[in-house]
């Protein structure tokens, strides 16, 4: 039962008045009328079942104890107790208790698959004007840099223009790497799976991430479990949403600052954790870590961790972020073994 936003307000006394009027009832046609009696036992139902259907299984459960409060006294006031009225009076508080949890899970669940295809249908949609707007400007920027270093290569040593070239070289680099983003967040990701050693691969990101951390003073390390068994993976996917929180980890450290690369089995995954020393993440950043667009950097499209996540996914895996103590974040993306 759904009323309008603007009656919400009136659930609560519609729920207790319901009580109020089935209890008040009860208790005034007593076990004479039996046919009566049973059939206003089961409106208790109702109070019990919009409890759980409005506000969840933990309040659905917590109305179900009230009317199973409000019950027991009938049970013995208007009953003689012998063994099998104490046995109905029990089954039936059971009854009430069962169905405030299940109702309440039940609509949760519904809540959470409709909130689920909700996403899913504005991320195909703005996945469909991200991929339109970025294809649009990806063949002007490549023009634009292959032109600009054409003619910085052919200016003359020393020229005082050299710089600003230089500067739109920089920018439209920048530029592009953004449309990149924008295109793999909106295509569908197709995997091509291969066995990875996770030694071998760590090193290799690390050195591609190596530049960057270099310019911002930053130190990276690893630290790798031994023996870490090979993992189902798509190596550019992989790498390239590894090299995206390591990136992410760098600009969010200070100078002489310190990213480290974890890794170790946990059961039947492999978790790899990028952690850093910087400002970390606030619990109102976190729920929106993985909305498109959304950043807290000056510069970025805000589909770096989407992309991450994506990618994650694609996997059959997660992306999972924590407190790195005392301070700092850390991101583990967890993959399953077997796949």
């Amino acid at each position: 039962m759904k009323l309008p936003e603007r009656y919400t307000c009136l659930r609560l006394p519609l729920v207790l008045l319901l009580v109020a009027l089935i209890c008040w009832l009860h208790f005034r046609l007593g076990p004479d009328k039996a046919v009566a009696s049973v059939f206003l036992q089961d409106f208790y139902f109702l109070p019990i079942i919009l409890s759980g259907f409005w506000w969840g299984p933990w309040i659905g459960l917590i109305m179900a104890l009230v009317v199973s409060g409000l019950y027991a006294p009938y049970v013995v006031l208007v009953h003689h107790l012998t063994p099998p009225t104490i046995t109905a009076a029990i089954t039936q508080m059971v009854l009430f208790l069962a169905v405030g949890l299940l109702v309440g899970w039940l609509r949760r669940r519904e809540q959470a698959h409709e909130a689920q295809a909700l996403r899913a249908e504005n991320l195909a949609a703005v996945g469909r004007a991200v991929a339109s707007v970025a294809h649009d400007m990806k063949t002007p920027l490549m023009a634009i840099g292959g032109f600009t270093a054409q003619v910085k290569r052919k200016m003359e040593p020393g020229c005082p223009e050299e710089h600003k070239l230089e500067v739109v070289i920089e920018q439209t680099a920048r530029l592009e790497g953004m449309v990149k983003e924008m295109l793999d967040f909106s295509r569908p990701l197709e995997l091509h799976r291969q066995s990875l050693d996770l030694q071998d691969f760590a090193g290799r990101t690390m050195e591609v991430a190596a530049s960057l951390a270099e310019q911002h003073q930053v130190r990276l390390t690893s630290d790798l479990e031994e023996g870490l068994p090979l993992v189902e993976a798509d190596p550019e996917r992989l790498q390239e949403a590894l090299i995206n929180l390591l990136n992410n980890a760098v600009q969010a450290s200070p100078a002489q600052g310190e990213v480290s690369l974890s890794a170790w089995r946990q059961g039947e995954e492999v978790v790899l954790a990028v952690s850093d020393h910087g400002p970390g993440v606030s619990p109102a950043q976190r729920q929106h870590l993985f909305t498109p667009f959304y950043t807290t950097k000056k510069e970025g499209t805000g589909l770096g961790l989407p992309v991450v996540h994506k990618v994650a996914e694609a996997h059959g895996g997660r992306l999972e972020v924590g407190d790195n103590h005392p301070q700092g974040a850390v991101f583990r993306l967890v993959l399953p073994l077997g796949n």
